[in-house]
């Protein structure tokens, strides 16, 4: 049986999928996660952007630049393709949510 929709979080869920979830590079600078969602077990893959290009520059001057956080964290909702009872209209999977933090390899 499928879980309902409800949006929830759980710590557990970011650490199951940080265990059971496969990185991929589909392109420079963007990565796909691949795996089962934590809550429902539904497969669903996440596409995250690493990286970005600037091809002119904005200003003149160089401004001074942001400390880079120690492990980004990436938002991650649950986008499996399964049937949900209670699903909002046009939405895709159960409603669980995580953040996922993402170490340089």
């Amino acid at each position: 049986m499928c879980e309902a929709y409800e949006e929830t979080t759980h710590d557990d869920y970011a650490r199951e999928a940080a265990a059971t979830f496969a990185a991929t590079e589909i392109r420079p600078g963007t990565v796909e996660l691949a795996g089962p969602c934590p809550r429902c077990r539904g497969l669903m893959f996440v596409p995250v952007v690493t990286g970005t290009y600037k091809s002119l520059p904005l200003f003149r001057r160089s401004p001074a630049p942001a400390p880079a956080p120690a492990e980004p964290a990436e938002p991650v909702v649950c986008t499996c393709e399964g049937e949900h009872p209670g699903s909002p209209e046009g939405r895709s999977g159960c409603g669980a949510y995580w953040l996922l933090r993402l170490a340089a390899s």
